[in-house]
């Protein structure tokens, strides 16, 4: 059947591989070092470190993009969209939103608009079915990337989020929320 210890098997569901990556991506970015079996090589150690948090990266593009979420919308960094005048301290973020009002990419079938074919290709999903992300757990599939890893969390032992009324927990607050919503709550004044 595929079980064993309570798990799907790599070759039940997808690859060893995948099944150790997918447990280990948080934020879209693997964790997992390559290279020497004694440990982490030299340069895949974090060597730029932020002065305000402490926090450390691998390279200086990364730490930069990084200190501009500490700066505050009144900076003088602060930069404006010159088309809806939403202000941003991050100019990565600020190019994605640009991207907001230039919608090329128009769905067939229901005329939604997209900046990039990619998103158009995700959002296609929703009319076909097609989830091609699945669980290497328990098999569960996804649309999308984002919503698989956040669903890899559920398997996770930490689940912080606790039912005032039952007591059930949960490993995301999105999750608490449904349930409240869905089950626990339901016809509750």
């Amino acid at each position: 059947s595929g079980m064993a210890g309570g798990y799907i098997n790599g070759d039940a569901a997808v690859s060893e591989g995948y099944a150790v990556d997918s447990f280990f991506i948080t934020d879209g970015r693997s964790r997992r070092k390559g290279g020497s079996s004694s440990g982490a090589s030299p340069r895949s150690l974090p060597r730029h470190t932020c002065g305000e948090c402490g926090k450390s990266y691998a390279t200086s593009s990364n730490l930069s993009r990084h200190k501009q979420t500490h700066r505050s919308l009144d900076s003088k960094m602060a930069k404006k969209c010159p088309t809806c005048g939403k202000v941003y301290v991050s100019m990565p973020a600020m190019a994605m939103h640009l991207l907001t009002h230039d919608l090329k990419h128009k769905c067939q079938v229901c005329g939604k608009a997209f900046s990039r074919p990619w998103l158009l290709q995700g959002h296609m999903r929703s009319h076909t079915g097609e989830k091609p992300f699945g669980c290497a757990h328990c098999g569960k599939a996804f649309a999308d990337r984002s919503n698989l890893r956040a669903h890899m969390q559920t398997h996770s032992a930490f689940k912080h989020f606790k039912c005032k009324r039952c007591s059930k927990t949960f490993a995301l607050k999105s999750y608490l929320n449904k349930h409240y919503e869905s089950a626990c709550f339901k016809g509750v004044a």
